[in-house]
């Protein structure tokens, strides 16, 4: 069972720095690999930073105590040869991380990504298969590799890879979700290019370096600060990215993972709530940048990326966008008027970037959903094969949007209740949404924050800012129902992409699953949730609860019958 400083621990995330102590490694660990390339003297686009940055890399590396095997300015058969030798290595059975690192100029085609030699002359598509390093070879080696944990890291986006020789059709890296036990890293999002920097490294790296350098602090942590530093310097021009399938904690320094007592972790966690409390109702970016920075995987955490998302579209919207239909946003407070609960009020809904939105223009829903009618596409099928997309959450609510739900019995089978969820009132700057006058509410993202007579001290973190597969966060709160109070936390991942069948229809989902514990009362907690990207209600839920002697206290699934929306988001 998991012990209070467990759930603790959970939520609970070191700042930067805390702990942080220089020493450098005496004797290599076998045990820990790295292979790092650096590219920088390319015949017809040369680079500034790769081999500075490969070298600054290879250097926190050697710090950390890794074995590491670098190369600067490959060739084709260097780099062939040096993933073949690294990949033999990564198989023996007393290896247990490996981490590789490029920097250079990459580029995709047919949805494979390419890193280039400095040798490499492309005139034509076929040349880049030929005279260019596939990384699936890299990542093939890893695949193969079982039981291990590997990094990889690509600060490989440059812009004009071959000078005016040839053109890639897209610009940048494919997206390619990452294999069991790894994580992949990029410089920026698929599609776009990163700036190889003015300084002596690149943006990317720099950040990199910096913020791994921290100890105590876990990769994954590091790069979510990595990609928030990047997109604040680059004013949300590059924006870097991972996807990771890791299985555990993962640190790049295994020294300085000092062990706090509980009175310490409890710190921490009154210090995260303190902090949310603080700026839960700022327009301030430098109030959610200070707090991502502090706390990259908190209670709060996606809730915070989302408000941070939306201030930094506004700041960064272009001056004559400003009065268009789209992105005209409501005022503070939208209620249905008292008289006419059935008549939802018109007003045009806020533009989250990237979403596209549809502007409300009459009582008629953009989207209607239910058994027997069409179903609309909302988000479509990934052509890439290595990858099953990433797509932002694109929740807009507005008054009168509803969803009617069945709810079932897991284990008989049996229908419970079915009951509609309507919005009454909602409020932009609380960040509040009301359902039922009140009966149920959520926030912005609709992650719930009353539901019936039971209430939760904050918003309950069950939607993510964006889907993509393999995303982690965890969600932890305080439930009170007839004045009792208890803790509880999830772990919360989205596992996979399906295709699921509900009363409303079929539907292309994102499946979540939450693996928890209610710590004050000792109960295991359980929640698989159904969503689509762009759609205000969930498809399909399911809730268990086992008590301390292993029996089921809930057995709830919920599942949807029909859907009314006022808003929607273009196809992605």
């Amino acid at each position: 069972m998991t012990s209070r400083r467990d759930f603790i621990k959970t939520v609970a995330v070191i700042p930067p720095g805390l702990f942080f102590e220089r020493c450098w490694a005496a004797n290599p660990d076998p045990s820990r690999l790295a292979l790092i390339i650096g590219n920088s003297a390319y015949r017809d686009a040369p680079l500034v930073n790769p081999v500075n940055d490969a070298r600054a890399f290879a250097h926190l590396c050697t710090e950390a105590g890794l074995t590491v095997d670098s190369h600067l300015n490959a060739s084709r058969t260097d780099m062939m040869e040096a993933i073949e030798r690294f990949g033999a290595t990564v198989k023996r059975p007393g290896t247990r991380q490996a981490v590789f690192y490029y920097a250079g100029h990459g580029a995709q085609l047919d949805w494979r990504n390419y890193l280039l030699p400095v040798d490499a002359v492309v005139e034509k598509q076929d040349h880049m298969k030929q005279r260019c390093v596939d990384l699936n070879l890299l990542l093939g080696q890893l695949s193969a590799a079982k039981d291990k944990t590997f990094i990889v890291i690509l600060d490989a986006c440059r812009n004009n890879p071959f000078g005016i020789s040839y053109r890639p059709e897209q610009k940048g890296l494919s997206q390619f979700d990452a294999p069991v036990g790894s994580l992949i890293a990029y410089s920026t999002a698929p599609g776009n290019v990163a700036s190889d920097g003015t300084g002596e490294n690149g943006l990317y790296t720099e950040n990199l370096v910096r913020e791994l350098s921290q100890r105590g602090t876990r990769i994954e942590d590091a790069l979510k600060r990595v990609r928030l530093n990047v997109r604040l310097a680059s004013h949300g021009e590059q924006i870097p990215w991972e996807t990771t399938s890791l299985e555990g904690d993962v640190f790049l320094f295994n020294e300085g993972q000092k062990k706090l007592t509980e009175a310490e972790l409890e710190k921490l966690v009154e210090t995260d709530i303190s902090e949310w409390a603080r700026i839960k109702s700022s327009n301030k970016v430098d109030d959610w940048v200070g707090y991502l920075r502090t706390f990259p995987n908190g209670r709060f955490s996606e809730i915070a990326q989302m408000r941070l998302t939306r201030l930094l579209a506004e700041s960064e919207k272009p001056r004559s966008s400003a009065t268009s239909p789209a992105s005209a946003a409501p005022g503070p407070v939208q209620a249905l008027p008292a008289t006419s609960a059935s008549s939802p009020a018109q007003a045009a809904a806020p533009k989250p970037e990237p979403v596209a939105v549809s502007a409300l223009t009459s009582d008629a829903p953009a989207i209607d959903i239910r058994a027997g009618v069409a179903m609309p596409t909302i988000i479509a099928s990934s052509a890439n094969p290595y990858s099953a997309g990433r797509y932002p959450l694109g929740r807009i609510f507005t008054l009168g949007d509803e969803a009617t739900f069945r709810q079932t019995d897991i284990l008989t089978g049996l229908e419970e209740r079915t009951y509609t969820m309507r919005v009454t009132r909602v409020d932009y700057d609380e960040d509040r949404v009301e359902f039922n006058k009140g009966n149920s509410i959520t926030d912005l993202m609709g992650n719930p924050i009353k539901n019936g007579a039971v209430q939760f001290n904050t918003p309950v973190q069950f939607a993510p800012a964006e889907f993509q597969i393999g995303k982690k966060w965890a969600a932890a709160f305080s439930r009170i129902e007839k004045g009792v109070t208890s803790n509880a936390y999830y772990d919360l991942q989205i596992v996979k992409r399906e295709t699921i069948s509900v009363p409303a229809g079929s539907f292309d989902t994102f499946r979540i699953e939450g693996e928890g514990w209610n710590t004050s009362f000792g109960n295991r907690l359980q929640e698989r949730i159904w969503l689509v990207p762009g759609l205000n209600f969930l498809i399909r839920r399911e809730s268990i609860g086992r008590g301390k002697g292993g029996g089921f206290f809930r057995t709830e699934r919920y599942e949807l019958v029909s859907l009314r929306q006022h808003n929607s988001i273009e196809p992605v």
